[in-house]
């Protein structure tokens, strides 16, 4: 928007309005600072008031915050058509000449949610005292490394930070809008990152500006091990209430009870067009549910005024039938990538003979060419999505080319058992399974599959029947989230369905080759990232290809526009003809792309841009949402 078409006076919610009477506010100016962030709503100014009601399915959905009541909170972010990088909670943002420095001016005057003046010294506690102090972070992030070099982070005024790179790194800008590990503490605040945090709130933790001995008892005090995980505690959003944040609405009620509940941030630098503080809804309530089924059931009941996530696409007929009986509408989103696919750990070493055949591409293809991807589009997603590899969707600047949609993966059991056959495996059993060649017996892969807002491992049963026409014998195990998340981060589990994603292999890498060491973007390879992340100082030295791969990834950052578009395109060119994951389904309804809304909620867009690395449905601007 045209700064000089910016409001000039400024509205707030009666509630705030009230507390300035009785004066235990400041008034709305002063709290919104000199450079409030302005939005202009979808379809018209709304009206303030209201709870918003929606569910969730307990401590482990985090990304419930971020993707949803986070503002969001990154320095940088993207338009509503993710084409052009905009300020969010930097004002503004400018690279030097020679592509090395990135300056971020802050909004002058923004406040943390308990009204302190947020500054260049909250980004600069967050690097010195928590980035660099290898005892919270134990590696340095590969997003702020460069050929073993640091990123630097450097306060020039109160209101002034730039990032120093080594070399020219205009990747950055939109790394710092994405989502990644310095994209904002709603993300990654619990492991310590984010790219900023509460100098005044967090340093009491940190025995930098503490004792060592007072931190470490108050952390015994609080049950906690050390005074690090009590630290990165303090600073997971979701779980701590007192944490001052930036975000539109402030916790209230943490994520581990049984309604993960949020007030609105009487200090929210985001005001619409007509100078009206946002968001205009008071609350969000995100009530527990026991699984996506009960989630389903509750919008189908009209219970829920918002929701998106873990909402099955198999239960489409029934939202639909029930929409206008509940008073909501339902909306479509698809996946602007792979939302569907088999993913392998190509570092598994738990039996290392099969660790050997997932190792290996030919075997990865010939499994791949065993799927009948178009028996589980009709059957899972009611014919929706495109059978493909992990491929974005055409249209995106990252589309490698038609050529690439199928390559490996249509059904073809004649060419998936000649490759078997001729890596040696050519010996079956009386049911017609192939043969360890070690001496081990029938040749078994394991699939451990968790029930989402998908039926995972009923995709997971539909593959183990169509091996058997290329005699692999699959085994499905359906595992709790939690636990499946544990024996990801221990590198133990073979193969899981999940999404295998590839919208943006530049900002987000994390599917496409052993990137990261967190969370499910572990799974690919665990000691494989961990020397990535590393720069080849820990974990496991990964194999030649993939190392290819993640030099073509460190070129990428240093390249403008053009080549980089090139270069991401290379890399998931070469993701699809090596099967590191074997694609199912793209652009379709498998992740979070069913969303229903009460038809009194206003501001809803119709579409919206579906993926990961946009935070959808944040895109759409639920601080501009508010019920007629």
């Amino acid at each position: 928007m045209d700064p000089g078409r910016f409001p000039t006076t400024f509205q707030e919610a009666p509630a705030l309005a009230e507390l300035v009477r009785q004066g235990r506010l400041p008034p709305v100016r002063e709290r919104i600072g000199q450079d409030p962030l302005v939005i202009a709503p979808l379809q018209q100014i709304g009206r303030y008031g209201g709870t918003l009601r929606s569910a969730f399915i307990g401590p482990g959905d985090q990304t419930t915050i971020p993707r949803f009541s986070a503002g969001p909170d990154a320095f940088l972010y993207w338009d509503y058509e993710w084409q052009k990088l905009v300020p969010n909670i930097a004002r503004d943002f400018e690279f030097s000449r020679d592509g090395h420095t990135l300056t971020l001016l802050l909004r002058r005057g923004m406040r943390w949610s308990d009204g302190t003046l947020f500054t260049a010294d909250d980004v600069l506690f967050w690097y010195v005292d928590m980035y660099c102090d290898r005892r919270i972070v134990s590696h340095p992030s590969a997003n702020l490394t460069m050929d073993g070099q640091d990123v630097r982070i450097e306060k020039v005024d109160a209101a002034t930070v730039q990032f120093v790179a080594p070399k020219p790194y205009p990747l950055l800008a939109e790394i710092l809008a994405s989502y990644t590990d310095i994209g904002g503490p709603s993300l990654f605040g619990r492991f310590a990152m984010g790219g900023f945090a509460p100098k005044h709130y967090l340093s009491q933790f940190h025995p930098k500006y503490r004792s060592e001995s007072r931190v470490r008892q108050a952390a015994r005090d609080a049950g906690f091990a050390n005074w690090v995980l009590y630290l990165k505690n303090r600073n997971d959003g979701s779980l701590n209430a007192e944490l001052p944040v930036v975000t539109p609405w402030r916790v209230v009620s943490p994520i581990n009870t049984q309604v993960l509940a949020l007030e609105r941030n009487a200090y929210s630098i985001w005001v619409d067009t007509a100078g009206n503080q946002l968001p205009y809804i008071d609350r969000i309530r995100h009530s527990y549910a026991s699984g996506p089924d009960a989630i389903n059931f509750m919008a189908c009941a009209g219970e829920l005024d918002f929701q998106d996530r873990h909402l099955n696409v198999a239960k489409l007929p029934f939202l639909l039938v029930n929409r206008r009986r509940s008073g909501y509408e339902v909306y479509l989103d698809p996946m602007e990538g792979t939302d569907l696919g088999l993913r392998i750990n190509l570092g598994y070493r738990e039996d290392p003979y099969v660790g050997g055949l997932l190792g290996n591409a030919i075997f990865r293809r010939a499994l791949s060419l065993g799927i009948d991807r178009d028996a589980i589009n009709e059957s899972f997603m009611l014919g929706t999505g495109s059978p493909s590899a992990t491929v974005p969707i055409p249209g995106s600047r990252y589309f490698p080319g038609p050529e690439w949609v199928h390559r490996w993966a249509t059904l073809d059991v004649v060419q998936a058992n000649q490759l078997l056959d001729g890596l040696g495996l050519a010996r079956k059993d009386a049911e017609g399974f192939r043969q360890r060649e070690d001496g081990g017996g029938r040749l078994r892969l394991v699939c451990e599959a968790y029930f989402a807002h998908f039926d995972y491992p009923a995709v997971a049963e539909v593959i183990k029947e169509q091996w058997r026409l290329i005699g692999i014998d699959l085994s499905v195990q359906i595992v709790d989230d939690d636990l499946w998340t544990e024996r990801c981060l221990a590198g133990v589990i073979q193969l899981t369905v999940l999404a295998t994603q590839c919208e943006d292999p530049l900002t987000y890498p994390h599917k496409l080759f052993p990137f990261s060491i967190e969370g499910d973007a572990a799974f690919i390879g665990l000691e494989f990232a961990q020397w990535f992340q590393s720069g080849g100082s820990a974990g496991r030295r990964p194999p030649r290809e993939i190392i290819e791969m993640m030099k073509l990834w460190h070129r990428a950052r240093e390249a403008e526009t053009e080549e980089r578009i090139l270069i991401g395109k290379e890399i998931i060119r070469r993701h699809v003809d090596l099967v590191l994951s074997i694609g199912l389904i793209s652009g379709g309804l498998s992740n979070y792309a069913v969303r229903v809304a009460k038809t009194r909620l206003g501001n809803v867009p119709r579409r919206a841009i579906n993926s990961l690395c946009v935070r959808s449905p944040l895109n759409t601007l639920p601080i501009t949402f508010f019920y007629r």
